[in-house]
């Protein structure tokens, strides 16, 4: 039976490879079907290492720097999976603009390698319901604020 030392060392060891902006290191842990989702990435949905490969050869293009700060573990009974919190700082090339955001990361492994691995951010849905949550938050808000400047 895998321990949660082995599943941690897996997830630190992916994350260093994201942090030299390193594909082979990053990937080194991962399982040859490995399912990876990402809402960041062009397709969030990366099926098979190749195509993890490929977000992650574009996701290195754009960014300076990477940097996963983890806060904090949490692990399943058989040591198998992990959720970890983690405070994220990018730099993007572009602008050389600084991204700080907390993240989840949900991972599953074999017990030998890496086989699901999702990210999960704190921010709302994008498209058309992002869209119509944003006018009714706005609406929400502005009635609050006619509410208390009548009173």
């Amino acid at each position: 039976m895998p321990t949660t030392g082995t599943t941690q060392q897996l997830v630190e060891s992916a994350l260093a490879g994201i942090q030299a902006l390193d594909v082979d290191a990053a990937t080194a842990g991962a399982s040859d079907d490995v399912v990876f989702w990402d809402p960041h990435y062009p397709y969030p949905e990366m099926v098979g290492i190749a195509a993890v490969r490929e977000g992650l050869t574009w996701a290195f293009g754009q960014m300076e720097s990477m940097r996963f700060d983890i806060e904090r573990w949490f692990f399943s009974e058989d040591g198998r999976s992990a959720v970890l919190e983690t405070s994220t700082h990018h730099v993007l090339k572009a602008g050389h603009r600084r991204l700080d955001f907390a993240q989840v990361f949900v991972v599953d492994t074999d017990g030998e390698r890496i086989v699901k691995l999702r990210a999960y951010e704190p921010y709302g849905p994008h498209g058309t319901t992002g869209f119509g949550l944003t006018i009714g938050h706005a609406a929400y808000r502005l009635g609050r604020w006619r509410a208390r400047k009548r009173a």
